[in-house]
Parts: structure tokens; C-alpha cells; sequence
């Protein structure tokens, strides 16, 4: 059971592409004033506006940068736990993994793994197979399943 590609490239790209098209706003104000209406209103944006949506975009461009690299493809088995991160492939037995936590609040669900004796803390995703209520996430994916039964049996 392997991660799911497509939302692993979500999770990794989506702080990038939002704060791209937020700096994108307050440039095409400047540049093609016509283009772009707030409030009802055609025309450039105020200082005050360009200078928010510019930190806004740069705060999520920082945040995308500082956490990129957390994120890999995880494949899990009975016995092992391969990763793939940033070109470089990893494999773990189950005896040296420290945690494996879920994020709540995020679908599909995301995990965070800890490795023991080693400062990489990793996040994964699984199929997007949940079930979720009042934003209490519960992964119902195979992988899932057998994450679970792994915690249960090793206590993690």
C-alpha cells in the first residue's frame, strides 16, 4: 500500500500555488488596473491592499518553503515502511518507528511518522478514503487500516 501520488503533490504545492496567485493580485492591479474589481469596484488596488495580499504571499511562499521536504511517499507493509523523499528511497522495520500520528482537520487524511534515533519527522497521505464529522478525520483507506492495527500491536 502506497501513498496517493496526486494528493501527495497537493499537499506538498498548494501553500506555493496559493501564495503565488495572491502576489499575482495586487501586480496585475498595477499592471492592468481593468482587470481587477474588489467590491464592485474596477481599478487598482490601495497601497494598503497590495501590501497585505504581498505578505500574505510571501508568508505562504516561507511556509511552503519551510515544509516542503517533510513531505514523502510512503509505502507500508507488514514487515516494513519504504519512503520516498526527495530522490532517496529509505526503509524502516516497524521496531524503529517512534510514532505515527494522524493530523486531524485535514482530508484526506495525513500522517506524521517518527523515526527512532533520527531527527526525520516525515508527512504522508493516504488514500483519500474517510470518513469525516465535525472535522474529526477517520482514515478508512487498507493503509489506513493496517496503520492502526500496527499501532495497536506495537503500541506507537
Amino acid at each position: 500500500m502506497e501513498s496517493n501520488h496526486s494528493y501527495h503533490l497537493l499537499f506538498k504545492y498548494v501553500l506555493l500555488g496559493a501564495g503565488l496567485v495572491i502576489i499575482s493580485v495586487p501586480l496585475l492591479s498595477l499592471l492592468f488596473p481593468n482587470l481587477v474589481e474588489i467590491n464592485g469596484k474596477t481599478g487598482a488596488m490601495s497601497p494598503i491592499s497590495s501590501s497585505l495580499f504581498g505578505i500574505i504571499g510571501v508568508i505562504l511562499i516561507v511556509l511552503f518553503l519551510s515544509i516542503k521536504d517533510k513531505f514523502a511517499v510512503v509505502k507500508i507493509g507488514n514487515q516494513t515502511i519504504t519512503i520516498k523523499q526527495n530522490g532517496k528511497v529509505y526503509t524502516f522495520q516497524w521496531m524503529e518507528i517512534e510514532s505515527v500520528t494522524q493530523f486531524q482537520f485535514v482530508f484526506p487524511p495525513l500522517y506524521k511518522l517518527t523515526i527512532k534515533d533520527n531527527e526525520k519527522t516525515v508527512w504522508f497521505n493516504t488514500e483519500p478514503t474517510y470518513t469525516s464529522i465535525g472535522g474529526y478525520t477517520t482514515d478508512n483507506s487498507e493503509m489506513g487500516n493496517l496503520i492502526k492495527k500496527m499501532k495497536r500491536e506495537l503500541s506507537l
